[in-house]
């Protein structure tokens, strides 16, 4: 069975997941704001995120996966990896509520930005 035919098999009809799959530039274009706040706020809490590590040291991260990919691959590469891997989750789940998918790429770009707030700051 091809992946497209256990794609249309498994998930809801009435989701943007089809559109990803098939036509990620037309999704893209659809959601053009919303995807560049959550791109910005990724990039944004990427980049904090690399200098606080490289700073104070691996222990400081409280997101387990960020750390444990961080420890495996490196700092320089696992933060930018554990960064994407999150973006795909945040755009496959997205996709999944199609009536709340530009709202949920866009909430979780602010909740990004708000995370680099914290890392430059180190309010916790």
């Amino acid at each position: 069975m091809a992946l497209w035919q256990f794609i249309s098999n498994t998930f809801p009809r009435r989701s943007n997941l089809h559109l990803l799959m098939r036509r990620p530039g037309l999704l893209m274009r659809a959601y053009r704001l919303p995807l560049t706040i959550l791109l910005v706020g990724a990039t944004v809490v990427a980049v904090t995120t690399l200098l606080n590590l490289r700073r104070y040291g691996l222990e400081i991260e409280v997101h387990i996966v960020q750390r444990w990919v961080s420890q495996i691959f490196g700092v320089w590469i696992g933060v930018p990896l554990a960064k994407l891997i999150q973006l795909m989750f945040v755009v496959f789940v997205a996709c999944w509520w199609r009536p709340w998918c530009g709202w949920i790429m866009g909430i979780c770009g602010v909740l990004y930005g708000m995370a680099s707030l914290n890392n430059w700051f180190l309010w916790l």
